[in-house]
């Protein structure tokens, strides 16, 4: 069986040896044609740890927090991740360029690629690749762009800016296409605030003609 992603696969090895079910969420927050960021939650289910911590579970295993931490790229973070059902990890990439997020996306999540072309954004990626997903319950891919997506890949669901698919149950390439921000609401409001401030020189030039007019 090949490994899901460099950074889960000692959490895989852990999974499989527990006969349980683990998560993995990846969030990818696209900030501007030059910018992004992305997250992913890896958890284990809560019941399979018997009340015992991650770490002290994959001591057991023989693997370590150190083992898994020399596979990240740098500039990733890892912090603690707990809801009500999964303990895991979260690792965040935060404003790195997409030429970055694309080639560490592999390493912290699922192998993507976003380009920003002729004004508009194009995302791609081959999610898991064909990789035995059994030891997953649950495993989402969110995209979220500075503008409206225009369009999606069968196994993707758009609402508004962001598009989603569930990469357990998805095979084959995923892809999207977004439009740039837009700017539109912000120039108008820019437009008026300068009509409005030619309108009040305006006014109080009007109401000074009088007092200049008495003066003479």
């Amino acid at each position: 069986m090949k490994k899901i992603v460099s950074i889960v696969g000692v959490m895989v090895a852990l999974v499989l040896s527990l006969t349980g079910c683990m998560k993995m969420d990846v969030d990818v927050q696209v900030s501007s044609p030059e910018k992004g960021s992305v997250t992913t939650v890896v958890g284990v289910e809560k019941k399979l740890l018997g009340g015992q911590s991650l770490d002290a579970v994959l001591a057991q295993t023989g693997a370590t927090e150190e083992q898994l931490m020399g596979q990240l790229p740098e500039g990733v973070t890892k912090t603690p991740f707990e809801d009500a059902e999964f303990l895991g990890y979260k690792f965040a990439a935060t404003d790195k360029s997409l030429t970055e997020l694309n080639d560490m996306s592999a390493q912290i999540g699922v192998k993507f690629e976003i380009e920003f072309r002729d004004g508009l954004y194009f995302f791609s990626s081959t999610g898991f690749g064909g990789t035995d997903v059994s030891t997953l319950s649950e495993s989402t891919l969110t995209v979220t762009f500075p503008g409206v997506v225009t369009e999606a890949s069968a196994a993707g669901e758009i609402s508004g800016n962001t598009v989603t698919f569930d990469l357990k149950n998805t095979e084959g390439e995923l892809t999207a296409t977004a439009k740039e921000a837009d700017n539109t609401a912000l120039l108008l409001s820019g437009a008026f605030g300068i009509l409005a401030l030619i309108g009040a020189a305006v006014g109080v030039a009007i109401m000074r003609r009088p007092e200049v007019s008495e003066a003479h």
